[in-house]
């Protein structure tokens, strides 16, 4: 349940939507309670707001909200990538080389769910290699927090990048730490920098610039 309302609201639902107890259960064929708790840990997740009197809605896009989801996948990711790519074995970028095989298909199509998909599923055999289940949980996590923000400012049908995920592959592929990690926080700060851009203009937002936008979001 919160799974699948949490999908729901990554992929598209406009903040202040209302989300009414007795509307989702009916749709989704349960009771209020289950739904009351998923709610409830959507609230936990900063996905969801509840007001007295108006009850509960999607959460705002906020400036601030984006800046700290960033700055903390820019520490977390720097060190993944590096200690991951310094311990890259070969099975581990031969892995690698098909996940950028997808990305290059799913930027081909402008298919930004399996895109991203395939991105990080590349990025995350090289952060897996460094054996730290603490870290990569982690930088799960706030990868995850980022996406409603990726879907909902960046748009639907954006121009997708290859040569980031392509430099990426390269150096962990060679073994290089220092360069692996600055090359994710790079696309960090990039994709943070593109999404300010957006939040600027304002509700509601233009779709994807004519520029590619940053991967690794």
């Amino acid at each position: 349940m919160h799974a699948a309302l949490r999908d729901e609201i990554e992929h598209g639902l406009e903040p202040g939507t209302p989300l009414r107890l007795s509307v989702i259960a009916e749709r989704l064929g349960v009771s209020t309670m289950p739904v009351r708790a998923a709610l409830k840990r959507l609230e936990g997740d900063g996905l969801v707001r509840v007001h007295p009197r108006r009850g509960t809605v999607v959460a705002p896009l906020e400036l601030d909200d984006i800046e700290e989801i960033q700055a903390i996948r820019w520490g977390i990711e720097g060190l993944a990538a590096r200690l991951g790519a310094e311990a890259c074995g070969e099975a581990d970028i031969e892995t690698m080389r098909g996940h950028l095989e997808r990305v290059r298909d799913a930027s081909a199509r402008h298919d930004l769910d399996t895109y991203l998909e395939a991105t990080y599923a590349l990025e995350d055999t090289c952060y897996a290699a460094a054996d730290r289940s603490r870290l990569l949980a982690t930088v799960r996590h706030y990868r995850r927090a980022a996406q409603r923000y990726v879907r909902v400012v960046v748009g639907a049908r954006p121009q997708l990048a290859v040569s980031p995920a392509d430099r990426f592959m390269a150096a962990a592929g060679a073994g290089d730490g220092e360069r692996t990690e600055r090359l994710i926080q790079e696309q960090i700060s990039g994709l943070f920098a593109l999404i300010a851009d957006r939040m600027a203009a304002g509700p509601p937002w233009p779709g994807a610039p004519a520029s590619e936008p940053t991967p690794g979001a």
